[in-house]
This record gives structure tokens, sequence and C-alpha cells, in this order.
């Protein structure tokens, strides 16, 4: 900043100091929300409750399984969905997961990802899908291979799977105490 620039600037801060000088009311005024607004910050802060949950060790969860959580949930039977539903290579993909998981989902196929989420949004599927995978690739027959550069979503609900856990408030989704680290 040079000299030129300086003085404008203290220029500008006298302006400033004669135009508050001039409102004196005003000035106070701001002087007091200031000071009240951060004191009601910082009070706040002081008596909020904060509660911790925690912390929480679990036991190792071997990849080839699902938790045991969702395969005690009464009366429900998973499915696993997956797009394009014509794609022979897809499928296999999808029941070798399947079959690594060691449960019997159901496995549902859809030509289209708008076809899967208009049946999600129907009668509540959501709570009954757990993933779907989407493959973003135009296959142009049944027995094409996948790229070399595979491009795909997994598409998960939004439905909350831990509500079934007794030490979990509803309240809550409590995602980042779902599984362990794998810290050693």
């Amino acid at each position: 900043m040079d000299l030129l620039e300086l003085k404008r600037f203290m220029v500008l801060l006298w302006k400033n100091f004669i135009l508050k000088r001039r409102q004196c009311t005003a000035l106070v005024a701001e002087l007091i929300l200031t000071v009240l607004f951060v004191g009601v910050l910082l009070l706040t802060r002081r008596f909020a409750a904060i509660t911790k949950s925690g912390p929480f060790k679990y036991s190792r969860q071997p990849v080839n399984q699902l938790p045991v959580f969702l395969k005690e949930v009464p009366s429900r039977v998973w499915e696993m969905a997956f797009v394009p539903s014509k794609s022979v290579v897809v499928k296999d993909i999808v029941e070798t997961v399947k079959r690594d998981l060691h449960y019997n989902f159901k496995v549902q196929g859809f030509p289209s990802e708008r076809d899967f989420e208009d049946y999600v949004k129907q009668e509540n599927n959501s709570e009954r899908v757990m993933v779907a995978f989407v493959f973003d690739h135009e296959f142009k027959n049944s027995h094409d291979p996948l790229p070399l550069k595979v491009k795909y979503y997994l598409r998960f609900s939004s439905s909350q799977r831990n509500m079934y856990m007794e030490f979990f408030g509803p309240e809550s989704w409590e995602t980042d105490t779902l599984f362990q680290s794998l810290l050693p």
C-alpha cells in the first residue's frame, strides 16, 4: 500500500468517526447490540446441553456378511435392485454379491433408473430395498461386457437402518456409530 492509498484510508476512517460522533445514540445502540449478541451466544454455548454417546466398541464385522442387526429384523426380506436389467453381466455381479453376503436377498432388475425410482416411491418399497446397483453404461445387447472404465452408483435407502438397535434414540441417525473404525 503506497502513501496515497494509506492517506485515503485514514481520511475515510476520520469521516466515519465524525459521522458516528454526530449520531451518538445510534453508536451506543450499535455497541450495546453487538455486546448483547455476543453475550447471548456465549451464554447459549455455556448452558446448552451437550449429549455425547459412546465410545462404542464393536466387534469386527466381516465384509462377506450382513451386520447382525440387519439380519435379525423381524418379518423383513431385503431386496437388491440393479439397473439395467437387460445386462447379463450386471445380473451376474449382483448375484455374486448376494451369494457372498450369505443372505437370501430378493434380486430385482429394472430397465432404467427412472423405473427403479418409480418402484421405490410406491407403497413404501424404499424400506425393503437394501441397495441398488446402477451402472451408467448403454448396453447394446444383453451379453455386452462391461467397459474398462466402469461408472456405477450404489443407491441406498433413506430409511434409518440402525433404529432396531437398543441404545440408539429414534431421533438420531447416529451414522458415525454404525460400524467401528478399522484402525488396529
